[in-house]
């Protein structure tokens, strides 16, 4: 009988099979999926906006500016999962974007609509 070689790079028969395997391209199917959501969530915003102004001074407040940049974020760390090659951005990495993503796009409408007074 041998023992394994640990010094080995041949990767198993199994890794490449396993379906609960991080996967470079289910990470980027999701920053897609984060695309089609800021859209609605920047028709949110919108709603927001529109209706704080009507119902009140008209003036918008500081944190509709920040809500702006929370969404314009969300963008740029979107592309940045989506686009990059995996020899620039590791799996840890591109997840982390993917969640920042996602966690951006739902502050804009949520500061948004903290805005009232």
């Amino acid at each position: 009988m041998t023992a394994p070689d640990l010094n080995s790079t041949a990767v198993p028969a199994v890794a490449a099979t396993d379906p609960f395997a991080p996967s470079t391209a289910g990470l980027r199917v999701f920053a897609g999926i984060g695309f089609l959501l800021l859209a609605f969530a920047y028709g949110a915003f919108i709603v927001v906006v529109l209706g704080q102004a009507y119902s009140g001074d008209g003036a918008s407040r500081p944190l509709v500016d920040a809500a702006q940049w929370s969404m314009g974020l969300s963008v740029v760390a979107g592309l940045w999962a989506l686009c990059l090659p995996s020899s620039m951005a590791s799996h840890a990495s591109r997840r982390t974007a993917v969640r920042l993503q996602y966690a951006l796009a739902f502050a804009g409408p949520v500061l948004a609509a903290i805005d009232l007074a």
